[in-house]
């Protein structure tokens, strides 16, 4: 899932925008200034647990496509598999909002992305979550990979209408918090606007 997002973040950082907020969310809840947009579509609670934005990149010229990425701790130089500089954080959470053509692509996009991180990672537990009415397949996993700087983590994915979701958090062995938790109390935080183009 790492490289699925790096190789999309490449592109989101070309451009970024503003995206236009919606009056509600989903449930009916008002939608607050404050949130973190990614597109129209999505907006996220401040995450907590020392998580601060890094960024918010989008390509709204015909990509549809939003990317958000928080991080806990001070950075510190990376060379990555790659052989590119970096800065690797404690932990970090990226959030990945794809259009789709339909949501029956949208539900392939979602399977593939789940199977890749089951070649991946060695996956602990598999769950079927809820966060705010929107479903959610959880995995909890070690990461065994001796390229990967990170020790563990937990992602979800979901399906919003015509938009894949993708939300991972991963960890370095001497972080303290626990992954699923993390996770679990960033989607407790994410809201859904009610527009019906969505």
């Amino acid at each position: 899932m790492r490289r699925l997002l790096a190789g999309s973040l490449a592109l989101l950082l070309l451009l970024s925008g503003c995206a236009r907020r919606p009056e509600r969310a989903d449930d009916g809840a008002r939608w607050e200034e404050d949130w973190e947009m990614l597109g129209s579509v999505m907006g996220v609670e401040a995450p907590g647990h020392e998580l601060r934005l890094l960024d918010n990149a989008s390509v709204l010229a015909g990509e549809d496509t939003y990317y958000a990425t928080w991080v806990v701790g001070e950075g510190a130089p990376y060379t990555n598999a790659d052989g590119e500089a970096t800065e690797l954080y404690p932990a970090q959470l990226y959030l990945l909002l794809y259009g789709c053509a339909d949501a029956a692509q949208a539900e392939q996009t979602v399977g593939d992305w789940l199977a890749r991180e089951r070649g991946q990672y060695a996956v602990l537990e598999t769950q079927e979550q809820t966060h705010n009415a929107q479903p959610y397949t959880v995995l909890v996993y070690d990461v065994v990979s001796e390229t990967n700087p990170y020790a563990r983590g937990a992602s979800a994915f979901g399906v919003l209408g015509r938009y894949a979701i993708a939300a991972e958090f991963t960890c370095t062995a001497d972080y303290e918090g626990d992954a699923a938790e993390v996770l679990s109390d960033v989607l407790d935080g994410c809201h859904y606007s009610a527009a019906a183009d969505k």
